[in-house]
């Protein structure tokens, strides 16, 4: 009699914790219950970039209402648009690496530019964003 009952707890056991290991590894913490996401190797420089362009706008919003004079903008967003530069080349370099695909030579930049966007002119050496909106040059 105790034979059966051992049997019945422990078949018991194993219907009460088989769904918690099935969906432990039908979903796991790691991957999306949809499937892989192909590019989150670049979410995080993606998630920089966004960050960076933020508070390029956040200097622009400053400049507009009067809080900063043409100098002090250009100052402070200087060193952003080299931080845009550097992440942008870093995001090229991590696709670069995961796809294996030979990029082709991006086009000869000229030193002084207009902005398609916005139409102001961008009168820093080697930009690829707009000071004024934070588009992209090429894009």
């Amino acid at each position: 009699m105790d034979f059966l009952l051992y049997l019945y707890c422990l078949f018991f056991g194993i219907i009460l914790i088989a769904p918690f290991v099935l969906f432990y590894y039908k979903f796991r913490l790691d991957e999306s219950p949809f499937g892989k996401d192909e590019e989150a190797f670049v979410r995080p420089i993606a998630e920089k970039k966004r960050n960076m362009l933020d508070s390029l706008k956040d200097i622009r919003s400053d400049f507009d209402s009067g809080k900063l004079t043409e100098e002090e903008f250009q100052s402070q967003s200087l060193p952003y648009i080299e931080a845009l530069d550097t992440i942008e080349i870093e995001l090229k370099d991590k696709k670069l690496k995961q796809t294996n695909v030979n990029l082709l030579q991006t086009p000869k930049i000229n030193e002084n530019w207009t902005c398609a966007s916005c139409g102001s002119f961008v009168a820093v050496p080697n930009a690829k964003f707009c000071p004024n909106c934070g588009t992209g040059r090429l894009a």
